[in-house]
């Protein structure tokens, strides 16, 4: 009887310190989860009047979508980058659908698109009725720093289904290996990006569709994909936050276009 109450003391001594490491884990993943980088409310709203009264918006709880005032092209749905707030990309999203594209951007949780790499999915579960006339159209999946080694972990997965016509990614690079799929591929980064792992950028290209396109904003710089300021440890900006997104826009349109 002894000893059973020995094993049980141990085992609820093991529950008792496993409980309190789980619980100061997640303190102290919450509190890196709250330091992120947040938008920049007055660079976006000069972005959304420059485009003028042709683009509508519209969010819930989980996703901004931004409607061109024509019929829509094609579709982009945009992974934020880690830590930073979702609607610090709007502008970006302002500028691609005043070029013809409804793009969508997710809320992730903490800020973190690896909390959701289906968020895509939950979108088209969620509006059917909506989404299910854009089927027709090409869709994009993109993303941002983290975002798009988020985005391309999504598509790995459900290149089957050849629900996506391509991935762009921006300031990001990929670790799963599309090398001998038929999915479409842009690469887009800044020249004075100081934030990505050049190294593993360029190790990872062996992942990229034979034939993948990569385009270099000169004077660009790891932050000036969104409008949330200059990331900590990132370059010095040869161009504007508002140029860098009008270029990143420009070369979207066009590889959207070319088929």
């Amino acid at each position: 009887m002894e000893k059973k109450k020995s094993v049980r003391r141990i085992v609820l001594t093991l529950l008792a310190v496993f409980l309190a490491a789980v619980a100061v884990a997640a303190i102290i993943f919450k509190l890196y989860a709250l330091d992120y980088y947040k938008a920049d409310v007055d660079s976006i709203s000069s972005i959304k009047a420059s485009v003028g009264e042709g683009v509508a918006s519209f969010s819930d709880e989980d996703f901004t979508v931004f409607v061109p005032g024509s019929e829509p092209e094609a579709v982009v749905v945009f992974y934020p980058g880690g830590k930073v707030e979702f609607s610090a990309y709007s502008g970006l999203m302002y500028e691609l659908a005043d070029r013809g594209y409804l793009c969508v951007l997710p809320r992730m949780p903490e800020n973190l698109a690896f909390l959701r790499i289906d968020a895509v999915d939950m979108m088209k579960e969620r509006y059917p009725d909506r989404y299910e006339p854009l089927d027709k159209l090409d869709w994009f999946l993109a993303g941002h720093s983290l975002g798009g080694v988020a985005a391309s972990q999504y598509l790995a997965g459900h290149l089957e289904e050849k629900e996506f016509a391509g991935l762009i990614l921006c300031a990001s690079y990929t670790t799963s290996d599309f090398s001998n799929s038929d999915l479409r591929l842009l690469s887009i980064y800044g020249s004075e990006d100081k934030v990505i792992n050049m190294e593993n950028y360029e190790a990872n290209k062996v992942n990229w569709p034979a034939d993948s396109l990569e385009y270099v904003i000169q004077g660009g710089i790891h932050s000036y994909f969104g409008n949330y300021g200059i990331q900590e440890g990132d370059g010095t900006p040869g161009i504007t936050n508002d140029e860098q997104i009008k270029e990143t826009a420009d070369v979207i349109e066009k590889f959207i276009e070319k088929k």
